[in-house]
């Protein structure tokens, strides 16, 4: 255990009940102002709890993320006319200047005195998700300069954590979701792996799996495409794609933009370090990306006798962006496929687009023509589209029947995720938090119907306290926590009417299910686009936040009878059709084996 003077200190940063409890016990003063965007200690009665992201408004944040697009394009377009640098490292800076956001959000947070006087950040330790420990704010790397900054380490005490899973979900349940195509991927790649390589003629290599490019595959092994689950090796080969003179090369030409967008954000005492880690963040994703390229070049090794193609989940991040660059000198294509609907329908996603999956694939197959319009469009474009629909683990939710006694016959799907701090929404996680609360307390917990709250199943931990929101929940008569780690799409049968928000992925399972759905579509919370508002207004019941007693009418309308609602979503059906052919599937069934022809046909 540290030794520390809690007492002399007046400001502190902390993210955890638990842990501030702990310095309040050795001496820390009730009077210490306590900065933090933890929902639960700024709900907790603490007078002195501040939310130190107060300063981000709506608007500020949506200036804020405004610019992002833009910036990503010039940073991409200027590194590309460095000599040496080819098109997948520039890319890969581009992408890594998007995420450095995340530090300037929090760095916009301080003031010029928190760098000069004495400030306690009391860090949470404990378990995590796969992404590591991100309970925390960089708070030690953004106050390091300041000789009064002391970082305490708290470990959590009775600690707890899961992950998504199946657990409790029968075995019946996951195969209808998963359905035959999964079992012959699974055999296909046992089975094939232990073959000699003269059986086989053309390759499919996937470091990574999704719905649709598991049906893809197993309908390639179908035709006696051999699947591998590429193994990557560690390389003994140290020669950079880049060197040492060009990192520096590459931050003269993005050093200046950035330090312009930093003076805008920071105060004077936070603008050097601030630079100092974008500078050092650079030069780690570089690093990463020359060590992913020598490892992917170690892993993928060809056969003249053999026909490759490189079938890969999201690759718009430093993996995908390295194994790009390898299969282009390999002359190997990329392929990649959909994993979810959300930039066709998403307002929010345009400044992400330097992460799109059409930034580095050679080849996309989406599942409706409205995404393939929009990557189209994206300066980052290189992709060949194909339109192929939804896989059948997603289009099987139109068989998924409502069991004959129902869990609730409304349910929830919630979609509140904290970031602590930059992301899609123009809210605070604090501000988000709030908005939750009125569902629940104006809406969900008044109606004359049971309804299950479902939560997100987060995997990588944010906070250390248990969400506040829940408790309001709990504490509802006709309302049912459902807390369990387990995706949506087991749940489709439980219940009849499903009530979600946000322009996600999420959206997929209880619109393809052909209950009624009833979205609320929020103004500050990842909206939908124009031109899918108007559509999905169409297909679905939409309630837009920003409209006139939103909450009492949300409120009234889910009031009605269930049976009522069911009739009201059948004069829905023809524009409901069209909506899903226009935003979700083009096709009803046959994703994975159009796609499969196509790849037989012109890429292998």
């Amino acid at each position: 255990m540290q030794k520390i003077d809690f007492s002399e200190y007046s400001t502190v940063f902390c993210d955890s009940i638990q842990a501030l409890e702990h310095a309040y016990e050795n001496g820390l003063p009730e009077s210490a102002i306590i900065k933090t965007s933890s929902p639960a200690l700024l709900w907790a009665r603490n007078k002195n709890a501040h939310n130190i992201e107060a300063r981000w408004t709506s608007s500020e944040i949506a200036r804020f993320q405004n610019t992002i697009k833009e910036l990503t394009k010039n940073i991409f377009n200027s590194v590309l006319k460095i000599d040496g640098v080819e098109r997948e490292l520039a890319l890969n800076i581009s992408h890594s200047f998007l995420q450095f956001q995340k530090v300037l959000y929090k760095a916009a947070c301080l003031n010029d005195d928190d760098f000069i006087h004495p400030r306690l950040f009391i860090y949470a330790s404990g378990k995590t998700g796969p992404a590591g420990n991100i309970m925390n704010s960089p708070w030690d790397k953004l106050l390091s300069s300041n000789p009064l900054f002391v970082k305490f380490k708290y470990s959590l005490k009775n600690d707890d954590w899961d992950v998504l899973s199946t657990h409790g979900v029968s075995y019946w349940s996951r195969f209808k979701v998963a359905g035959p195509k999964t079992i012959i991927y699974r055999l296909a790649i046992k089975i094939m792996k232990n073959l000699p390589d003269w059986i086989f003629k053309r390759e499919i290599i996937m470091p990574n799996e999704n719905e649709l490019n598991i049906e893809i595959a197993s309908e390639l092994a179908l035709h006696g495409v051999r699947i591998s689950n590429i193994q990557l090796k560690s390389s003994s080969n140290t020669r950079d794609t880049v060197y040492e003179n060009d990192i520096e090369k590459i931050y003269e030409t993005v050093g200046p933009i950035m330090r312009k967008r930093v003076i805008e954000w920071v105060a004077p005492s936070a603008i050097e370090i601030v630079m100092s880690l974008f500078k050092l963040h650079l030069e780690m994703k570089i690093k990463q990306f020359n060590s992913l390229v020598s490892i992917w070049n170690s892993s993928i090794v060809k056969s003249d006798k053999i026909r490759y193609a490189v079938l890969m989940n999201a690759p718009g991040g430093v993996k995908g962006h390295a194994l790009s660059f390898v299969c282009r000198k390999k002359n190997i294509p990329l392929i990649s496929s959909q994993h979810g609907v959300t930039v066709e329908i998403s307002k929010a996603h345009s400044m992400l687009q330097v992460g799109f999956d059409n930034s580095v694939a050679d080849v996309m197959f989406d599942y409706n023509f409205k995404i393939a319009e929009v990557e189209k469009k994206t300066c980052f474009n290189k992709s060949e589209h194909h339109i192929v629909g939804m896989p059948l683990r997603i289009t099987n939710m139109r068989c998924n029947k409502t069991k004959s006694k129902i869990v609730s016959p409304i349910v929830y799907i919630s979609t509140n995720l904290y970031h602590m701090g930059f992301n899609l929404s123009q809210r605070t996680d604090y501000s988000r938090s709030l908005y939750e609360k009125d569902l629940i307390t104006e809406v969900l917990g008044k109606l004359p119907h049971k309804v299950r709250y479902k939560t997100y199943p987060e995997d990588n931990r944010r906070y250390v306290d248990v969400d506040p929101v829940l408790s309001l929940v709990e504490s509802s008569k006709n309302m049912e926590l459902f807390a369990n780690k387990i995706d949506m799409r087991y749940l489709i049968s439980e219940h009849k009417i499903f009530v979600t928000t946000c322009a996600t992925s999420t959206l997929s399972w209880p619109v393809i299910s052909r209950k009624p759905v009833v979205f609320i579509n929020q103004k500050y919370n990842s909206p939908l686009t124009d031109d899918a508002l108007k559509s999905l207004s169409k297909g679905l019941f939409v309630f837009n936040d920003d409209s006139d007693n939103f909450l009492s009418d949300l409120r009234d309308f889910l009031s009605q009878p269930i049976d009522k609602i069911e009739e009201l979503w059948k004069e829905k059906k023809f524009f409901r059709e069209n909506m899903i052919r226009n935003y979700f599937s083009e096709y009803s069934a046959g994703a994975g084996k159009r796609a499969a022809h196509i790849i037989l046909k012109e890429y292998m």
